[in-house]
């Protein structure tokens, strides 16, 4: 690239007019997308440097949701011969016209194309004309389609058999009926073109109560020896039946070969059985190759004869979640044997604590063994990722350690980035002045019994109980710098005598907050609670269960008020704490947080009072980057005040809110629509009447379709029995990261991305 000569500029040149290039360029590449996309319209000269090669090269237009089919097709067409990796995953507004421009781009690489529409015929023609494609991904309606379509394309086979890595994204039609009846059938498969082929990944349709796929399609792999190559084998975490026969045919296929894998994420197989298919055992009894590894939902004893981890040396990323079987045993082989661990989930292993077998007349076991652990933490030194969330560590626990809680525990690990545990984890005993240990199980200010709230009693606690954003002890600077001085109602409010006589209290969470300042990724989710909408069971309000742990009930706006000093945290998930009154914590996060992106609350404080509203309220104008919320509760009101907060909150492009007996301000709704122009998923389940809801989504579609291209809403009441239906015909991507609650920690290997 050449560079500019200052010298033929005078005094009154620009800036940008005196710098190189090479400067320029530099700088662009630390802009987003949309940014340079708007720069390519400045000048000629920026329009030539927007064309440099090292800009182009590989572009990321997955969720951009600002394009549009004209942006797209003005942004590639001057670079068809440039562009080498391409990745419109997930642009599912584009028009079908938008994929014609890539048979252009003779030096394409990498090419990703799932929740793109796109037909069987023209992804063949595409292929054909792309000599150096190695890596593909796409969506598939109907598989039966693909292999006519490939026996009549020499280009598209040619293709095939330069691919080495390959992903489907399995986008049928679902059924839905009392008496479903499901079609299995099978026939050949691409795999007969794959001959260099080294990854596999598959993507099922997110998890739904009742829809099932009209057929479920056995692949015939004729020609096996195809995938001898094959190291990576991932399927996503998805209640899928057709796309988990079609991983789990394959599988058996390449077990069959001995093969030795890299990557093996198999959620919800069935390892036991498994076990037993022919080849499988083969390919697991030497896991020294294995970096990957993920046999999550499934009960299986570690150590056993199924899979040996004594030679897991090398494994850095581990999900044993929903595993009953997981010990305080298995916890002490994996920190003996699995030094490189940077990524492990342990949600829902409710048994990690279950000591070893001893050896005596009685013959028990030891309920409290903390000791497995304890030698995970200390012993995996790089571990930068763990899910702990659904099981209880209480205070109990750890009287035999120097700890006074999980979290305390935790702190011992300062270079964290990202942590799901249960709320009941941070509760601790207190040491009062008379040296007796005390503990309440009701804090103060929890209201055991309901009572009624009049509107002057919520208007008094909301916007009115917070300082002034201004003042010292809120201001941006130290959002948390309150906590020297509590609210009365919060659960860890103490008298000024008390106060004075006694040293500040330090909440077991400030104690990992100040250990791990690079947190980017925290979730408190109670083991007691399941979402409306849950990766179990799908899209069935029915499901929905609250019974928090007692000791939970110690953990309260005060204890999470230290959350806002995280200045890198992006996501945040806050799931039945029910000790949360005033939601003063919600105003510290959204003031401190200056980075979060994505924030998920569910059931705060009671569920039948929502005491915190007047905080979250406050808090919107505070967060400067949302771009993603989703909040439930059953009393939750949408009105009028609630909308006009969030609206204050202009980079919010997701919403999802879960109201079962809420109320919605219809007007409000369009106001907010109008006023947040980045907004492009919107969910609502409220208590309002099927035809309310049905007309306020088709106001909102037919507005703002055209200037929106890739909005998508769905208003629909809760227990409606059209629900299911009417939630499947969103994105894949928004019924997985918004409408779905669960655990978003360590359910992949720390920046993953096949693409």
């Amino acid at each position: 690239m050449a560079t500019v000569d200052t010298e033929k500029y005078s005094k009154d040149d620009s800036c940008f007019d005196r710098l190189s290039d090479d400067v320029i360029l530099y700088i662009l590449k630390h802009l987003s997308l949309k940014d340079f996309f708007n720069l390519r319209h400045v000048n000629k000269r920026f329009a030539t440097i927007c064309t440099d090669k090292s800009l182009v090269r590989h572009l990321q237009f997955a969720r951009n949701y600002w394009l549009t089919t004209d942006k797209f097709q003005s942004y590639v067409s001057p670079v068809v011969d440039k562009v080498e990796t391409l990745n419109l995953n997930s642009c599912y507004w584009l028009k079908c016209g938008a994929v014609d421009l890539l048979s252009k781009c003779s030096n394409l690489s990498s090419l990703h194309l799932m929740q793109v529409r796109v037909s069987v015929k023209t992804l063949c023609s595409i292929m054909s004309s792309l000599p150096s494609l190695s890596s593909l991904s796409f969506s598939i309606s109907d598989i039966r389609d693909l292999h006519p379509e490939l026996s009549n394309s020499p280009g598209a086979q040619d293709c095939l058999a330069r691919l080495v890595s390959l992903s489907l994204h399995f986008r049928h039609q679902l059924v839905y009926s009392n008496r479903p009846v499901i079609n299995f059938c099978s026939g050949p498969t691409l795999f007969e073109y794959c001959k260099n082929l080294e990854e596999f990944h598959v993507y099922g349709f997110p998890s739904n109560a009742r829809g099932i796929p009209k057929y479920i399609f056995q692949p015939q792999i004729l020609k096996s020896e195809n995938l001898k190559n094959v190291k990576v084998m991932t399927l996503n975490d998805a209640m899928d039946p057709a796309a988990r026969m079609f991983f789990f045919g394959t599988l058996l296929s390449v077990c069959k070969l001995s093969v030795k894998f890299k990557t093996l994420l198999q959620p919800l197989g069935n390892v036991d059985q498994l076990w037993t298919m022919d080849g499988y055992a083969t390919c697991l009894e030497n896991m020294e190759d294995l970096v990957h590894f993920d046999p999550s939902r499934t009960t299986f004893q570690i150590p056993s004869e199924v899979l040996h981890f004594e030679s897991a040396h090398n494994l850095q990323y581990l999900n044993l979640s929903d595993n009953a079987a997981v010990t305080s045993e298995t916890l002490h082989l994996l920190a003996d044997t699995c030094p490189k661990l940077t990524s492990l989930n342990l949600q829902n292993c409710n048994y990690i604590l279950l000591g070893p077998l001893k050896q005596n007349a009685e013959q028990r076991r030891v309920y409290n063994d903390i000791s497995g652990l304890q030698a995970l933490l200390l012993a995996c030194l790089e571990l930068r990722s763990l899910n702990i969330s659904g099981i209880h560590v209480h205070t109990q626990d750890l009287t035999t350690t120097p700890y006074s809680s999980l979290a305390a525990l935790l702190a011992v690990n300062n270079s964290w980035k990202c942590l799901s545990m249960s709320p009941c984890c941070l509760s601790v005993e207190r040491s009062s002045k008379s040296g007796k240990r005390t503990f309440s199980l009701v804090p103060e200010g929890y209201l055991v019994k309901r009572r009624r709230i009049g509107a002057g009693a919520v208007c008094n606690q909301s916007f009115a109980m917070f300082p002034d954003s201004n003042s010292p002890s809120t201001s941006q600077e130290d959002p948390s710098a309150s906590s020297s001085s509590p609210p009365s109602s919060s659960p860890s409010s103490s008298s000024p005598s008390t106060a004075l006589d006694e040293p500040a209290f330090v909440s077991e969470l400030e104690k990992l907050v100040r250990s791990c300042p690079a947190m980017e990724n925290f979730e408190l989710n109670c083991s007691g609670f399941r979402s409306a909408f849950n990766k179990y069971f799908g899209v069935h309000p029915t499901t929905c269960t609250s019974s928090p742990c007692m000791f939970s009930l110690t953990v309260g706006d005060q204890e999470l008020m230290c959350i806002g000093r995280w200045k890198h945290l992006k996501t945040l998930q806050l799931t039945s704490i029910p000790g949360v009154n005033q939601g003063h914590c919600l105003l510290a996060i959204a003031k401190g947080c200056v980075s979060l992106e994505q924030l998920s609350i569910a059931c705060l404080g009671q569920i039948a009072h929502c005491l915190y509203r007047g905080g979250l309220l406050a808090a919107f104008p505070f967060f400067s980057q949302l771009r993603d919320f989703r909040l439930e509760h059953p009393y939750m009101k949408i009105d009028e005040q609630m909308l006009t907060a969030m609206a204050k909150c202009s980079t919010l492009e997701r919403v999802c809110i879960i109201a079962k007996n809420g109320t919605m301000d219809t007007e409000g709704v369009k106001d907010f629509f109008e006023k947040v122009e980045g907004l492009i998923n919107f969910q609502l389940y409220t208590g309002r009447s099927l035809s309310v809801c049905r007309g306020l989504q088709a106001y909102l579609m037919s507005k703002y379709k055209k200037s929106r291209p890739a909005i998508s809403v769905c208003i629909h009441p809760l227990l409606n029995g059209g629900l299911q239906e009417a939630t499947a015909q969103l994105p894949d991507q928004h019924i997985d990261e918004m409408t779905i609650l669960k655990s978003r920690v360590s359910i992949r290997p720390q920046n993953w991305s096949p693409f």
